[in-house]
């Protein structure tokens, strides 16, 4: 019976702990970064910033001011339109709306597009502040440009606004950077390795334990993480609640220790797939020149491979709990249920 409840309440668990993203191209790791190196003519109604190293430009608009920000050539239709009241609205039949959506751009597009067309606005917040994937400021492509060397630059491109009437050309570059080294990542995975062979070597209370150290870790990342970034730039929730659900797996098994081992063992299991679908969406942590995190990246790299290392051998532990629990004989660490 016991055995039941335990696979019902980690069934139950496993589907709480399944975090959908806010964004679904939130700013990640790159090898690339941009700046806006002029913006003509100059205004003091306006305020640019590159989020997320090329992954977003934000525009902040002072009140009584309005600005459309326009799409691509060759239409150049309005696409945005930050408001004298704050508000900002998009262009739902603009190209660049739907365009826009994911950081390497779309297929899929609507049939109200008509660039062509009067504009039709919806509010998508207010406050005169709002984040957009630019495509003329980051490179279009997931694969290094052939030819380009660290240190050089893309052809410099332009975003153009419409500033109270006025048209203000923002001039954007785009620098590829060196490689991180690989010495931080190399780092976290021995300390993975090691307090991960500890705990699978001394038991299944130590890989508890384990679970709780690489499980704070990554709440330390990922609440960083996740903060670092405007709302507007969807940062995912996963970042922080998948390190959360983990410690509180670790935690019950302590809460429960020497009830069943069925449980215990299941949560154990639980808590490092939870570290390890943290953990391995961030392997390009380990080499990317720009992390998205106001944490020293080098501090990031080391949590992030430390964490992806360390959460495999949890899993190993709690399946060998497992496998001991099914064998015939006593147990000297738990009791079965």
């Amino acid at each position: 019976m016991i055995r039941a409840v335990g696979a019902l309440v980690i069934g139950l668990l496993a589907v709480v702990a399944a975090p959908s993203a806010v964004h679904a191209d939130a700013a990640g790791p790159t090898d690339y970064l941009t700046e806006i190196v002029d913006v003509s003519p100059a205004s003091d109604a306006i305020e640019l910033a590159v989020i997320g190293g090329d992954a977003f430009i934000e525009l902040s608009v002072a009140p009584g001011h309005e600005v459309v920000v326009l799409g691509y050539l060759p239409d150049q239709e309005p696409y945005l339109r930050f408001g004298a009241d704050g508000a900002v609205e998009r262009n739902i039949r603009s190209y660049a709306t739907y365009y826009n959506e994911n950081r390497y751009g779309t297929d899929d597009i609507p049939d109200v597009v008509d660039t062509t067309a009067e504009p039709e606005w919806e509010q998508v917040t207010d406050g005169g502040t709002y984040a957009w994937h630019d495509h003329r400021a980051h490179w279009m492509s997931d694969e290094p440009l052939v030819g380009l060397d660290p240190g050089e630059s893309l052809p410099l491109d332009e975003i153009v606004l419409v500033v109270d009437g006025v048209e203000t050309i923002v001039t954007v570059e785009i620098t590829l950077q060196e490689s991180a080294s690989p010495v931080p990542a190399l780092v976290g995975a021995l300390l993975g390795a090691v307090i991960g062979l500890a705990g699978l070597t001394l038991g299944r209370a130590s890989s508890t334990l384990v679970a709780m150290v690489l499980a704070i870790a990554a709440l330390t990342a990922g609440v960083a993480q996740y903060t670092s970034l405007p709302a507007s730039t969807g940062p995912e929730t996963g970042w922080w609640l998948y390190p959360v659900v983990a410690l509180g797996c670790s935690i019950a098994v302590i809460a429960i220790y020497r009830r069943s081992i069925w449980i215990e063992s299941g949560l154990l299991a639980l808590a490092g797939v939870q570290l390890l679908i943290w953990a391995w969406p961030r392997r390009d942590h380990a080499t990317a020149a720009y992390l998205p995190t106001d944490l020293p990246a080098d501090v990031d790299r080391v949590i992030s491979m430390m964490v992806l290392v360390g959460s495999v051998f949890v899993i190993v532990a709690a399946g060998r709990s497992i496998v001991d629990a099914a064998s015939p004989g006593d147990d000297p660490e738990r009791v079965p249920g």
